[in-house]
């Protein structure tokens, strides 16, 4: 078993597409690992779109490009629907400058079973990988363990900016107000932790358009006072808060910030999407230039 990849030779030509992978299979990889359905190749870039989708090309002065937008499988931030099983997922990373470390949102290791030439005489464990252009790895993540309706994020610092499981509120700008954390369906009912695995700070995380219910708070009772309809919630440093909360009654998109309004100056905010995506998903919703809404009369 080998995962090949083919691919120009020249920057430009692999930053607009001509990169791959293909595979060869051996009768002791198939009996071993996971097959059709659950063996997804996922091809990793990054890109610097124009205020006309066309592709941009900085290489500063023939140091490296750095995209501000992630496409997997050539698709922006995509997500995938998955089955209460093992899948092998076949890694490739065709950034041209970008290394990557790849890790789960849950904290939750992944199991490495093959780099670029074939399967490793003994399988890892890792809670994330140091990946650079061309390197391939293929792992294995077990989706048995989580309960549909259940999602997790985490709450980071990363230059300068603190961050919802990596997102800022200057990439839902770049990506004109599209690019959502989460896409529940409307008046679905899910469970959402919050982890906090720093010190330093705390943070009074505030949702809009939901009242949620705290669950827990790193295992344990919420306090009592706070055992009501809640719409921001206390995240203390290296903590976890589980909330329950149910997507309703309106669809469209809601932000998520922190009340801390330093740090929500400084970008931690993210957005949700209730239901399916519609035709307000589809233009512009800069609320600096938008158009004035149907029934707002007052004069500019």
């Amino acid at each position: 078993m080998k995962v090949f990849q083919w691919l120009a030779r020249t920057a430009l030509n692999v930053y607009s597409g001509l990169a791959a992978q293909y595979h060869l299979h051996d009768p002791l990889e198939r009996a071993l690992l996971p097959q059709g359905e659950f063996d997804v190749s996922l091809t990793i870039n990054d890109a610097m779109f124009a205020v006309n989708g066309a592709l941009g090309f900085d290489d500063n002065d023939r140091s490296g490009l750095w995209g501000d937008v992630i496409l997997v499988n050539g698709r922006p931030w995509p997500v995938m629907k998955v089955k209460k099983r093992i899948y092998r997922f076949r890694v490739m990373n065709s950034c041209i400058s970008r290394s990557l470390r790849p890790s789960l949102s849950t904290g939750d290791p992944v199991t490495i079973v093959a780099t670029d030439g074939g399967l490793m005489p003994v399988s890892q464990s890792v809670a994330s990988w140091r990946h650079s252009p061309a390197e391939r790895y293929e792992i294995l993540i077990d989706f048995r363990k989580y309960t549909p309706g259940q999602r997790s994020f985490r709450i980071n610092r990363k230059n300068g900016l603190w961050t919802v499981n990596g997102g800022t509120w200057e990439q839902v700008v770049a990506s004109e107000f599209r690019d959502v954390l989460a896409n529940p369906n409307l008046n679905a009912v899910e469970i959402w932790e919050f982890a906090h695995n720093a010190g330093g700070w705390f943070h009074p995380m505030h949702f809009h358009l939901i009242d949620f219910k705290i669950l827990s708070r790193s295992g344990r009772a919420p306090f009592s006072y706070e055992k009501g309809p809640k719409d921001v919630v206390y995240v203390g440093e290296n903590e976890s808060v589980k909330l329950l909360m149910q997507f309703g009654p309106h669809r469209g998109r809601y932000m998520i910030h922190c009340h801390n309004t330093v740090h929500e100056d400084h970008d931690m905010m993210v957005q949700f999407r209730v239901g399916p995506e519609d035709a307000s998903d589809r233009i512009t919703n800069n609320p600096i230039t938008a158009a004035r809404a149907e029934w707002d009369t007052s004069r500019a």
